[in-house]
């Protein structure tokens, strides 16, 4: 049973759960198996619904919600269908750097459209050599004059194929021996020099799509530089803090998923002429996921309360976001396994796609090996 410390989590759950009658439950296995497009037109009544931009400041056009009405809404969304909730945490990500660390025309020119659903923004990090280690961008940005010459190459990019702009995270010039500093710079997707294409055949999450992008001999004014020279680095993984907050919760909306649907099946399977859910075996299977979804449940609302009030929460994040990912897929596992032949056949059951759903949490955001590492080096430091 999912719990409330407040009616404005309440107000977030009945709000989710009307638009998900309507919108989400009777298109989401359609969208999991079509091709791998950008599903632009339930993008946009999700920003209609006022669903995209939910925690963007309110002066500049978002929902101006609290960070846990926000980790509310990505845990009920997720709940449904996590893909969908994928679609509504990827803008959030994007757009933070431009709120935190960008000057006013930034702000004014970007977040409205991206609240709106006008504007499909990505966070252009990762590259080949720079996943779990981020800070070896090889990306460059040369310096001609008043503008920027960008070349390199991103992937795994969440609707990096789809973005009208991108916070792209690179070197700029040739900064010397040692390793190079990383900046970042937000790049409008239209121009000449930049291309996108679409990663085929994901596991999981698939009507939230993701991609690769190319730069080549790419130009766009230096006045789009966000922030400082050299900052990036702190500034992506300032973002990343906050986002995996937000994972954590896709993890608890799936692995209450998993859950219910665990208990619904077990009290209508019969076997030995009782239900299943009479069997020890399944009780405790049942038992086990209960409590490590709740504790999970605690630890995320806790990195996200800490958030709100103004402290250092990054320790925590980390601690969320990895115990929340692998309870999501125990949970997911053991629901697969009261199932049985049910639960792997998709046509039967909510569980196939839940199983390939919840494999990349432990993922992106930084693997859990990553979270480890966050944490024990905030306990030594």
């Amino acid at each position: 049973m999912r719990y409330n410390a407040d009616p404005r989590q309440q107000a977030v759950r009945d709000r989710v759960k009307e638009f998900a009658e309507k919108e989400i439950i009777p298109v989401y296995q359609e969208l999991d198996r079509r091709e791998e497009t950008f599903p632009r037109e339930y993008y946009k009544k999700l920003a209609d619904a006022g669903l995209i931009g939910f925690a963007m400041p309110k002066e500049y056009g978002g929902g101006g919600s609290s960070d846990i009405e926000y980790i509310t809404l990505i845990e009920e969304l997720c709940y449904y269908d996590a893909p969908t909730g994928l679609l509504a945490a990827v803008p959030e990500l994007a757009i933070f750097p431009i709120y935190a660390y960008g000057n006013e025309e930034q702000k004014k020119k970007y977040i409205p459209k991206c609240a709106s659903g006008e504007l499909i923004p990505a966070f252009a990090l990762t590259e080949r050599e720079a996943g779990s280690d981020a800070a070896n961008q090889q990306t460059v940005a040369i310096i001609e004059g008043d503008e920027f010459v960008i070349n390199g190459e991103k992937i795994f990019i969440m609707h990096g194929d789809a973005c009208d702009i991108a916070i792209l995270f690179c070197r700029i010039g040739d900064q010397g021996e040692g390793r190079p500093k990383v900046s970042a710079i937000i790049i409008e997707t239209d121009k000449p020099g930049f291309k996108a294409f679409t990663l085929k055949h994901k596991m999981g999450m698939r009507a939230a799509t993701t991609g690769r992008i190319e730069l080549k001999d790419y130009r766009c004014s230096v006045s789009q530089q966000l922030g400082e020279t050299g900052k990036g680095f702190r500034y992506a993984m300032g973002t990343l803090d906050g986002a995996r907050i937000g994972v954590a919760a896709q993890a608890v909306g799936v692995g209450q998923r998993a859950l219910d649907e665990s208990v619904k099946y077990s009290k209508s399977r019969i076997a030995f002429g009782a239900p299943i859910a009479k069997l020890q075996a399944i009780q405790w299977m049942i038992a086990d996921m209960s409590t490590r979804l709740e504790a999970a449940r605690a630890m995320t609302y806790k990195a996200a309360l800490l958030q709100e009030k103004g402290e250092r929460f990054s320790m925590e994040a980390a601690q969320a976001k990895l115990f929340a990912s692998e309870m999501a897929g125990f949970c997911v596992d053991r629901a697969m396994q009261i199932h049985s032949g049910y639960g792997y056949i998709g046509e039967f059951s909510v569980i196939e796609k839940l199983y390939r759903d919840q494999r990349v949490l432990e993922i992106y955001e930084g693997t859990s090996e990553v979270q480890r590492l966050v944490i024990a080096n905030s306990l030594l430091r």
